[in-house]
């Protein structure tokens, strides 16, 4: 991904989980498992500049979201350690979002 925009980061993620799929098509608990394993080092993740310009530029909701439910931010939280954090969970999100959908054509794939 060049840019972060929504359309972008979409496409990011979804490649994420292709990748995932392809790998572990057979089994859902490992194929999730390994979401955060791909995400954890991505560059939008890693690189606080990008992780700012994820956050600048896409909606965050997702991230912002997982991030309240698990409590908050940890204590000590940078203004950079907050972007990535952000980021990491929001394409973790929708890394998720887009290996369900696979996973759920291939379970209608089955049955048809």
């Amino acid at each position: 991904m060049k840019n972060a925009s929504d359309y972008n980061l979409d496409a990011y993620a979804t490649d994420i989980a292709v990748d995932i799929f392809t790998e572990h098509c057979l089994d859902p608990d490992a194929a999730q498992e390994s979401v955060w394993q791909s995400v954890e080092g991505s560059e939008w993740v890693i690189y606080h500049h990008k992780a700012h310009e994820l956050c600048l530029n896409c909606n965050t909701d997702k991230g912002e979201q997982f991030i309240e439910d698990i409590g908050g931010f940890p204590e000590g939280s940078t203004y950079d350690s907050i972007a990535s954090l952000i980021a990491y969970c929001e394409i973790e999100a929708r890394a998720n979002d887009a290996l369900n959908t696979l996973f759920q054509i291939g379970k209608e794939c089955e049955v048809a």
